[in-house]
């Protein structure tokens, strides 16, 4: 067997290299696409090859590169438009490959908003509003097309192409099947895991809290919904009392302006955005600070951060319409919804002690370790949820 990984270049693609190579080594080709390499290469010393996949001469190198090593398991980490011809070439000469599409989030949920209508943002579309460019409003999709910055033809071609549908939440994987008529299948796989022993990192000591600080969001996200959330607070905390933290250290440079104009204006000195990159360790100890936390995406995003918080005694409200919501709430988890459960300032207050501790035995009770699902990832069968 040989896996050929085609990647983005993203902070977390290390993490993949050191798992897949633990269960399958030897195995792995892991190609990242970057319009950069100069950069990425510093980033990428050692196990990753670099290119440009948009260039046709680099697509031809890494179909020579399956040809050769005889490539049988293709795994697309995330999807991008360069691929359908190229995973098109690679197919030509193997017609037994398979082919594991690697969820993210942003391919299918971008192609919901576009091709089926699916309301991903709250406002209504307004063209003098700079951030409304950028957002999946479907009303952009023959600008977009036009401009040759759709997106969702693709993703869609690749859809079709996949034979496995990989991820932790078949909610989203249900989602696709109601809404295209593919015959992909599943298979359980997470990013993040666990091996068995290890002790389960950035568990903080539980403490008894009074809510004094607010966190909105955890980026500058297309989907974050900032306004929605400003408003919801200034209506409930019209005395503005409580510290309204916002993360947009990244994310998109459009968003992350106009949520600090909005934030200013409705939160004057007790809005208190993130906006430097933080290590990992600083930014969990900053949210050791946070008492409650709400995120307005419809979709799921931000688990890391949900599931984070929820571990550590963190209020935390989701959207109806995200399915993490019925995900945690399946698993136990004492969570919240933002449309029906926060209404006033009486619902802002913190959890219990009791509470954090039934939330803390959920997360050690449902923890996802990388032995229940690596060594049989590409056995060809369906896996269950």
């Amino acid at each position: 067997m040989k896996i050929l990984h085609l990647l983005l270049d993203h902070n977390f693609v290390k993490g993949p290299r050191q798992r897949f190579e633990q269960y399958y080594p030897g195995q792995n080709i892991f190609v990242i696409h970057s319009t950069k390499p100069a950069d990425t290469l510093s980033k990428y010393p050692d196990g990753f090859i670099v290119l440009d996949m948009n260039l046709p001469e680099n697509q031809a190198k890494v179909v020579e590169i399956c040809r050769r090593e005889g490539v049988d398991k293709l795994l697309l980490h995330g999807l991008n438009r360069y691929q359908p011809t190229l995973v098109r070439d690679i197919k030509a000469q193997n017609s037994k490959l398979t082919v594991y599409w690697m969820f993210w989030g942003y391919d299918l949920y971008e192609t919901l908003s576009y091709e089926k209508g699916y309301r991903l943002i709250d406002d209504r579309f307004n063209p003098l509003r700079r951030d409304c460019l950028v957002k999946p409003y479907p009303i952009l999709r023959y600008v977009k097309r036009l401009m040759n910055r759709y997106r969702p033809d693709a993703y869609k071609q690749l859809m079709g192409m996949a034979d496995y549908f990989c991820f932790w939440n078949k909610g989203d994987y249900d989602l696709l099947k109601d809404n295209f008529n593919l015959p992909i299948r599943y298979k359980f796989f997470a990013y993040s895991a666990n091996m068995p022993g290890d002790k389960p990192q950035y568990m903080f000591d539980l403490k008894e809290r009074t809510t004094t600080r607010i966190m909105v969001n955890h980026q500058a996200s297309l989907y974050g919904n900032h306004s929605t959330i400003f408003r919801r607070l200034n209506e409930i905390d019209p005395d503005n009392s409580l510290e309204k933290v916002v993360p947009l250290s990244y994310g998109i440079p459009a968003v992350r302006k106009r949520t600090i104009l909005e934030g200013r204006r409705y939160f004057a000195d007790k809005f208190l955005p993130i906006l430097d990159y933080m290590p990992r360790e600083q930014y969990f100890d900053m949210l050791q600070s946070i008492d409650v936390a709400i995120f307005g995406q419809r979709r799921q995003e931000a688990s890391g951060n949900i599931i984070h918080m929820l571990k550590n005694g963190v209020k935390v409200f989701l959207r109806n319409d995200n399915n993490l919501l019925k995900y945690y709430r399946d698993k136990g988890y004492l969570i919240y919804s933002f449309e029906d459960d926060l209404k006033d300032m009486e619902s802002l207050k913190a959890l219990s002690l009791e509470q954090q501790k039934h939330n803390r035995e959920c997360y050690l009770a449902n923890l996802i370790y990388y032995d229940d699902f690596m060594p049989q990832l590409f056995e060809e069968q369906t896996l269950k949820a």
